[in-house]
């Protein structure tokens, strides 16, 4: 191979990877980025509860959650889907063993490039309201647990 055709490999090859650089950095992004974050979210008790999380990045992508800065292992009760959501099949606001699913929870994504955390998304229980003193027997409840006293006695 002679010096000319040597030159002109070597630009090629540098086109070649500037071009792949650029592909690479546009079409898949060597960072992670977020996106779907989680956000805060009023929890009703013995019910399911998704917190969502998508990351975009050059797979593979491993995503984890933290709960107050805790990496939640999962079982029965938490499961991460591939996309990194979080489903909490029954939500707790105490469990027996003194746990309990409030608190905020962070969505922790990695891949060989690097590590993201989410915003914290706070997870409370929703509270029950007691009707108004003596209207306990003269109202009806909906949905949003609001205590509505009937239009007429009779």
């Amino acid at each position: 191979m002679n010096m000319a055709t040597g030159r002109r490999l070597l630009a090629a090859a540098r086109l070649l990877g500037i071009w792949l650089a650029a592909f690479v950095g546009v079409s898949c992004g060597a960072e992670l980025s977020f996106t779907l974050e989680p956000s805060d979210i009023i929890a009703v008790q013995e019910q399911p509860l998704m917190l969502y999380c998508q990351v975009e990045g050059i797979p593979p992508i491993t995503t984890q959650w933290r709960r107050n800065g805790v990496i939640l292992l999962e079982d029965k009760n938490y499961t991460t889907f591939i996309n990194g959501s979080l489903l909490i099949g029954r939500f707790q606001r105490r469990r027996s063993d003194g746990s309990s699913d409030e608190g905020d929870y962070e969505c922790v994504a990695q891949n060989s490039f690097g590590l993201v955390v989410s915003r914290k998304a706070k997870v409370q229980a929703a509270k029950k309201k007691k009707p108004k003193q003596g209207t306990e027997d003269k109202c009806w409840w909906i949905l949003s647990a609001r205590c509505h006293p009937e239009a007429s006695e009779t």
